[in-house]
């Protein structure tokens, strides 16, 4: 196997380079070994290395496959290496849950190393400043009453984690679940049957032979195909995941959260919304001064939701938030 060629000028010796490569932790087609970060492609990953002491930034980017940035491979993550004078070499990841074990890894290798772009660390800092301006920022005495009983709010739901996270996960598969049309369930029903249709005829004709071997494979490799494909597709529903079912679930969950809100009077927020993030989304909308108190907070908040979807870049916590509470809304369609 050849050795991996070096990106940049620094370089480690044939026997250094053989042994670490050997012992690098692999993530989808790059590595990281002891002394250098291996990058590479599909067709020869880890076959080309920067010695960590050559390597400034690490970091994901995302580009589209296509120019309308619509399709099938839209999103295409990458993972840059920055290194030398601002030189980059850049790995396409099939699953960003690998990108960020590695980015992960070499935070806790090598915490020098910067895992964010140069545009992203001045953003980073510009960011933090404005945080620092509305952490600061005197509220009012009624602004300042309704920040205080949202926060007790959020400590009185993280006593019980599971009702707020089954009420997320419920919200999630239901609007999935609502998504997906008729047709298209129709559609896959009768591609599933046609794929075991072809998968008993092949077997027959095996069995009683006088047919070409070829076509036997064939007949069976395509009805193999389109049944896994059906099963896989996520649009067929199972005995949990009917529109029925899920609504079942999701009023439930709603209930089993209201029983808990008995217990705390006049909470700020409806159950079908209770969620942690919500409320620290709620109280950083008050100390932005755009909301007075926790109801005109929950209406500005419904109308960022609205307005965030793929066309709005986000990144770190909010992306983190978003996702995860955006579902609770839409359900509810935004009521």
């Amino acid at each position: 196997m050849a050795l991996p060629k070096p990106l940049g000028n620094m370089t480690l010796s044939d026997q250094e380079l053989k042994q670490d490569r050997k012992k690098a932790k692999r993530y989808d087609q790059c590595g990281l070994g002891e002394k250098a970060i291996y990058m590479g492609s599909t067709m020869s990953p880890r076959s080309r290395y920067v010695p960590y002491d050559e390597v400034t930034h690490v970091y994901k980017r995302v580009a589209e496959s296509t120019a309308s940035g619509k399709g099938f491979l839209a999103p295409i993550l990458y993972l840059v290496v920055r290194y030398g004078d601002g030189q980059e070499y850049q790995t396409s990841f099939r699953y960003l849950q690998d990108a960020d074990k590695m980015l992960d890894e070499l935070e806790a290798r090598h915490p020098n190393i910067s895992l964010l772009s140069p545009e992203g660390e001045k953003k980073k800092v510009q960011k933090e400043a404005k945080e620092d301006a509305v952490r600061n920022r005197t509220l009012s005495d009624t602004a300042e009453h309704e920040k205080n009983m949202l926060m007790a709010a959020r400590r009185f739901l993280e006593k019980r984690p599971s009702l707020y996270e089954h009420l997320v996960q419920v919200a999630k598969m239901k609007r999935r679940r609502d998504l997906v049309k008729p047709g298209y369930e129709i559609f896959a029903l009768v591609m599933l049957i046609l794929g075991l249709c072809l998968l008993a005829a092949g077997i027959v004709m095996a069995i009683r032979g006088g047919f070409a071997g070829t076509l036997i494979i064939l007949i069976l490799l395509f009805g193999a195909m389109l049944v896994f494909l059906m099963l896989n597709s996520h649009v067929l529903p199972n005995r949990r995941t009917t529109r029925k079912a899920l609504q079942k679930e999701y009023d439930s969950a709603v209930e089993d959260m209201e029983r808990s809100l008995k217990k705390e009077e006049g909470f700020p927020i409806p159950a079908p919304y209770c969620h942690p993030y919500v409320i620290d989304r709620m109280i950083k909308i008050i100390q932005e001064g755009r909301a007075e108190n926790a109801g005109e907070a929950l209406a500005v908040l419904k109308e960022d939701l609205r307005g965030m979807d793929s066309s709005v870049a986000l990144s770190g916590e909010d992306y983190t938030q978003v996702v995860t509470i955006k579902p609770l809304f839409l359900v509810q369609d935004y009521r």
